[in-house]
């Protein structure tokens, strides 16, 4: 088992935003999900947002075109953040168990708190658009490539038996927790669930 694997080379969410209105932006973006897990997408507005921001409405159409600009650009950060948090914890000291569910918790189940805590999460999963869904898709492949990394130092070898297991541990690592959402669960029963399942990836990889 490796002691320390170095995942997420790709430049992180962090390394940017020392941009020119980043923070500002950012502002935004906390006043906006607020908003938007509070009353839906539907009914908020552009107003609310800026109340929210403390800033008046013509200072925030500087930074944004509309709503639904803002709603795309939180909904990438909000992910963004989230796969920072995951590669961070799979980076740390600790075992593969460990390491694994410090994955799983930051990414899956941070999310999945997130949305629980508002009634309005169906709603705000709809409002994404294609071009939503397709940024965060490239979101999520720099944290595949972070797992991608953390499986081939912990499970080293370059025969096609070594390969395989690398990759079926990919898939379970990334597809079971979507299995763990159908029945709804609370979030300490999907929580739960995931700790078994890194717990059982990582017996897997140790043996």
């Amino acid at each position: 088992m490796c002691q320390r694997c170095r995942v997420g080379e790709a430049q992180s969410f962090d390394d940017q935003r020392d941009e020119p209105g980043a923070r500002q932006r950012r502002a935004i973006h906390a006043a906006a999900i607020a908003q938007f897990s509070a009353q839906g997408f539907a009914a908020t507005s552009m107003a609310d947002i800026a109340d929210a921001a403390g800033m008046s409405r013509p200072a925030l159409y500087q930074y944004f075109r509309n709503k639904r600009d803002i709603f795309a650009s939180a909904f990438v950060a909000i992910f963004e953040d989230h796969v920072d948090r995951a590669l961070q914890a799979l980076q740390s000291d600790g075992t593969t168990g460990q390491r694994l569910e410090g994955l799983l918790q930051r990414f899956e189940g941070d999310l999945w708190e997130l949305m629980a805590a508002s009634e309005h999460s169906e709603e705000i999963m709809s409002a994404k658009t294609a071009d939503t869904a397709e940024e965060i898709q490239r979101v999520i492949a720099r944290l595949r490539s972070g797992v991608t990394v953390f499986l081939a130092e912990a499970h080293p070898g370059r025969s096609k038996t070594a390969e395989d297991r690398r990759a079926e541990w990919a898939e379970i690592l990334e597809f079971s927790p979507k299995g763990f959402k159908f029945d709804t669960p609370g979030v300490a029963d999907f929580r739960r669930r995931l700790t078994a399942l890194a717990r059982g990836v990582a017996a897997d990889i140790d043996a």
